[in-house]
């Protein structure tokens, strides 16, 4: 008794759920991939998200005799006292019906269950998921309520001589109380524990019940647009009888299907009024065994969609949120999307043999139901035969109602049935596959053996739930059981359609024939599956009953637990076939600029840009799930079972998903998507902390999701296990020019086009143009500030090296290039063209300077002018006039032709530009054959190379071009030679007349021989050149 106590006192104090990280529940279920107990817990009993289960006890339910009952036991009137209402008179028939389960409390619903499941935190993975085996057709919530606490009137405590916990509870069972109606049903609950847990149990339910009371007029509304309480309305209560009934689709006005003398539509309501009455309705409904063979037998028209509800739990969802639906067409109301573009071309197309699809009144409906779903849930928005279930439910239920249902079918019975890839459809097939190769292996053989697509068929049973496959009297049928039974009973029609066409299946060898089959047999499901008999009752017997028959007895065994272990066996395959199929397909429609990359560089950059997006929102969502952690951890409090939002492996971005994945990533996710593929791009002072050595893997560039498959840790660090990216100017004029659109978003069509310059070829012409167009004006040229930029990316793009060509390393391939660079910042303004209305301004200060210097000649014996007496001139320095590019008055520019020559004069850039741009891009292929030069004797032999031809040449038109483009480059070098000569003449001839001029331009071949390391993009070596008032123009 005494570890028990403790025990409890320890589940007071600690609530698994709240616990940091790896010490949480929910942590065991998220790296297991099982759901967590709450999951369980809200799916046995259909309840919406927001519940979780608070307290759990084991308890009798005691419900008063049936009507019928005590008729049967009531005595006459000799019998004098025995028929009064005196529990001491009452036999053991006559003291109701008795139910041992288990009792769950959630923050807004109270459940009973003769299925012994248990959430508790002790419990067992299988102890909590009983109700996914065999229900024997009660369901998975079995017999008992599921009960709203804002339905509850009122709670007593029953004393007993037994000393246990027995609770009567009242409900409201009815919109309205009604004065002189007669007096509801009472539940009667004995609580079977120790006096601790009971109290707990209690203490809990009185705190539920107080914030219950907010909710009853939210209950009532709800509760009036149910056919039940109109059907139900008590003869005293005029009002009521008067009231039009509500809602119950467009079947009310445009007839239901089928012949409702045929279906004994009247004495199906007979029934259910009778069971209605004694065991409650909608929100106070009973789940005793013949609710469940009511509705195996067929619901009748007016209570179907009322009774689809409460089995599916969408009731409870609108008990939640009565509104939203008006509230999301008012807010959306006169905005378009690609969803409603879509929806409006099937509108026509849904049930067009059903006279209510071919008013506007139907199509109206159809369609406001369609687009505040896709309002609702974005990310599926909508897909194809989305608008075929739809149509079916609105035979029977009002708007309002269909778009709830609808959400809890999308969302829950079925995911990933109506998404872009269709991927729950897909995998749902692989299972059902499996279950016939297990269960009819000669029928499957027989399938293989002629390559018969079982897909082909089935496909379209489990996407439109038989609708467009069976009549629709009996897909209704198979819908009531399914919104009662779940996803398995789509299995289990399936299989039994195959096994009793198994025969002529055998016969079928080839598609067309199977499929006639099948279809031979739908359109006889109304007829006799007996008519040879003698026995009028085996001639009665229909087609479909029998399917039924065989359906929910020879595979009984066919149970949520089988189908779960299916869908696990089978989905990483299923998801990889759908993201190589996506990828090629991708990649088919990527346009004419991809075909310039080969097929494993597209490969790459596909399986690089989605993972990036991918993990990206795995980060983001598990960073929201521990805030989500961290705001329960301070409004913590004692629980006796694990509570909180599950968490579990997050697979939110995968192409599979469809329309739940990115497809476009912003500046951020750019700069992480180029630090997988560049060097250059992963930054040199990382601001977030190092990350420890087992949460990273080295691995070669695996495909994509390949980490998701390994099931490695994920790091919660901004940017993942990757590196830092770099936040650079050329990164961010990279992202603008790739981003042609113009809505700071890169496709991967985008990325593509904005790779395929640089790596689809060795172009070299393309490549400078390329680079160039990244820091032009609007009017195709480059002024000062670009010419300053063209030189820091230059650097910030080789810091670490020139890849992709033999030759020296470190400090030579350093300087090599940096008095490349250098260079190239001083021919940029040599050969800088001064801009339009600059020009006039320099041709006049260079004629006064002219005219000016005679006069301010003074004989050798003058003392020289004192600087700092002189008087202030408005003009430029004198140096300023030799160099108009330093002069901030006279702006000048260069063009692509100039940027080109420039490039082509210098071996070292021309190499780069030639084969180590493309080669810093590291994707699937090997490096392009480079030329790049990285020491004096590598340069030496490229120049030669040059002029000889670089090998034989080509044949035909591309031989001429490629003589035409030799030519070129042969005389860019030439000039350039001839501009180093003369350089060096003026350098010997004209030192004195520089003067001052001398020490502006630091040369890059004065900077080599001063060495430096490594440093940040801004770092330790520099090239310093002053900009306006002596400020440095470039520092590296």
């Amino acid at each position: 008794m005494f570890l028990t106590n403790l025990v409890q006192k320890a589940q007071q104090l600690i609530d698994p759920a709240v616990l940091p990280g790896p010490l949480g529940a929910s942590a065991s279920a998220s790296a297991s991939g099982r759901p967590s107990k709450a999951q369980l817990f809200r799916q046995q009993f259909r309840l919406p998200d927001t519940q979780n289960p608070l307290y759990e006890i084991t308890a009798e339910l005691t419900l008063p005799p049936s009507k019928s009952d005590r008729a049967r036991h009531t005595p006459n009137k000799a019998q004098g006292p025995r028929g009064s209402w005196d529990k001491s008179n009452w036999d053991a028939s006559e003291r109701g019906t008795h139910y041992v389960g288990q009792v769950h409390l959630s923050e807004q619903f109270l459940c009973f269950s003769t299925v012994h499941t248990s959430f508790a935190a002790a419990a067992s993975a299988a102890a909590s998921a009983v109700f996914a085996g065999r229900t024997h057709g009660t369901g998975p919530a079995g017999n008992g309520f599921t009960l709203p606490l804002c339905a509850v009137r009122r709670v007593e405590r029953l004393h007993t001589q037994s000393y246990l916990f027995a609770l009567s509870i009242a409900t409201w069972n009815g919109s309205d109380a009604t004065p002189g109606a007669p007096a509801p049903p009472r539940l009667t609950l004995q609580l079977e524990g120790s006096r601790q847990q009971c109290e707990r149990f209690c203490d809990g339910l009185k705190k539920g019940l107080r914030l219950g009371i907010k909710e009853v007029d939210k209950m009532r509304a709800v509760a009036r647009d149910c056919y039940s309480e109109h059907f139900l309305h008590d003869e005293c209560d005029v009002a009521a009888a008067a009231a039009p009934p509500p809602d119950t689709g467009l079947g009310s006005r445009f007839k239901y299907p089928g012949n409702a003398r045929k279906l004994r539509d009247r004495s199906k309501m007979r029934l259910w009024h009778e069971y209605l009455r004694e065991n409650g309705r909608n929100a106070t409904l009973v789940r005793q065994p013949d609710f469940h063979r009511l509705i195996r037998v067929g619901l009748p028209n007016l209570l179907r969609g009322e009774i689809w509800e409460v089995t599916s739990g969408s009731f409870y969802l609108r008990l939640q949120t009565p509104t939203l639906y008006r509230e999301t067409l008012a807010k959306h109301d006169g905005e378009g999307s690609l969803a409603i573009d879509e929806i409006e071309k099937d509108l026509n197309r849904s049930l067009p043999e059903y006279a209510g699809f071919q008013s506007d009144e139907g199509i109206g409906r159809l369609r406001r139901v369609l687009t505040a779903y896709s309002w609702i849930n974005e990310e599926v928005g909508y897909c194809q035969a989305m608008n075929i279930v739809v149509a079916a439910l609105l035979i029977y239920l009002s708007e309002n109602q269909a778009f709830y249902l609808l959400s809890v079918l999308c969302d829950r019975f079925l995911p990933g049935y109506y998404s872009q890839t269709m991927y729950g459809t897909l995998l749902d097939q692989k299972v059902f596959e499996s279950l016939v190769e297990k269960t009819m292996p000669i029928i499957w053989e027989h399938l293989t053996t002629h390559d018969v697509q079982l897909s082909v068929v089935s496909l379209p049973w489990f996407l439109s739930l038989y609708i467009n496959s069976m009549p629709l009297i009996f897909a209704f049928r198979v819908l009531d059981v399914f919104f009662l039974e779940g996803p398995k009973v789509l299995f289990q029609v399936g299989l039994a359609i195959l096994r009793i066409n198994g025969e002529e299946l055998l016969d079928a060898t080839d598609d067309g024939t199977f499929i006639s089959v099948l279809k031979s047999y739908f359109a006889r499901l109304g007829e006799s599956a007996h008519p040879k008999s003698e026995n009028p009752k085996h001639r009665a017997i229909t087609n479909f009953q029998a399917l039924m028959v065989v359906a929910f007895k020879e595979f009984d065994g066919i149970t949520q637990h089988t189908i779960s272990e299916q869908r696990s066996k089978h989905k990483a395959a299923v998801m990889e076939n759908i993201e190589n199929f996506a990828k090629r397909t991708s990649i088919r429609n990527l346009g004419p600029e991809s075909k310039k990359l080969s097929a494993n560089d597209l490969g790459f950059l596909y399986d690089r840009f989605y993972a990036v997006l991918y993990e990206r929102q795995q980060r983001a969502q598990i960073l929201q799930q521990e805030a989500d952690r961290r705001a329960k951890v301070a409004k913590a409090r004692a629980s006796e079972v694990v509570t909180g939002v599950p968490v579990s492996n997050p697979e939110m971005g995968r192409v599979a998903l469809g329309a739940a994945s990115a497809s476009a990533m912003d500046y951020d996710a750019f700069r992480e998507f180029s630090a997988g593929i560049a060097r250059w791009a992963v930054t040199d002072s990382p601001s977030s902390p190092l990350k420890d050595d087992h949460t990273t893997t080295t691995t070669k560039e695996q495909g994509y999701f390949a980490s998701l498959r390994a099931q490695r840790p994920i790091n919660l660090s901004p940017w993942g296990s990757g590196p830092e990216p770099a936040d650079h100017d050329f990164l961010r004029r990279l992202f603008a020019k790739w981003d042609r659109e113009g809505t700071g978003e890169l496709s991967l069509q985008n990325v593509v086009d904005g790779l395929a310059p640089v790596k689809g070829g060795r172009d070299l012409m393309r490549v400078i143009e390329w680079f160039f167009g990244l820091f032009v004006d609007g009017e195709g040229r480059v002024g000062r500030e670009g010419i300053l930029r063209i030189s820091e990316a230059l650097l910030f793009l080789t810091r670490r090296g020139i890849e992709g060509g033999g030759g020296v390393g470190g400090e030579g391939e350093e300087g090599l290039f940096l008095g490349a660079v250098s260079a190239f910042i001083r021919r940029c303004f040599e050969y800088a063209d001064p801009d339009s209305g600059a020009e006039a301004d320099l041709s006049t200060r260079e004629g006064d300077a002219t005219h000016a210097r005679p006069e301010s000649s003074s004989p050798p014996s003058s003392p020289p002018p004192d600087p700092h007496n002189a008087p202030p001139t408005s003009g430029p320095p004198e140096h300023a006039t030799h160099n108009a590019a330093l002069d901030p008055t006279s702006p000048v520019h260069i063009t692509l032709p100039t940027f080109r020559m420039l490039i082509l004069a210098d071996e070292t850039l021309e190499a780069f530009f030639d084969a180590g741009l493309a080669n810093s891009f590291h994707l699937a292929d090997a490096p392009l054959p480079s030329s790049t030069v990285t020491s004096p004797a590598s340069l030496a032999a490229a120049a030669a190379a040059g002029r000889n031809g670089g090998g034989s040449p080509g044949k035909g038109l591309r031989g001429v071009l490629d003589g035409i483009v030799s030519d070129g480059m042969r005389v860019a070098r030439e000039v350039g030679r001839r501009m180093e000569e003369g350089r060096g003449g003026e350098e010997e001839g004209g030192e004195e007349e520089e003067g001052e001029g001398e020490d502006l331009l630091l040369l890059g071949e004065e900077v080599v021989g001063g060495g430096g390391g490594k440093g940040e993009e801004g770092g330790a070596r520099a090239v310093v050149v002053a900009r306006e008032g002596g400020s440095t123009m470039f520092e590296r």
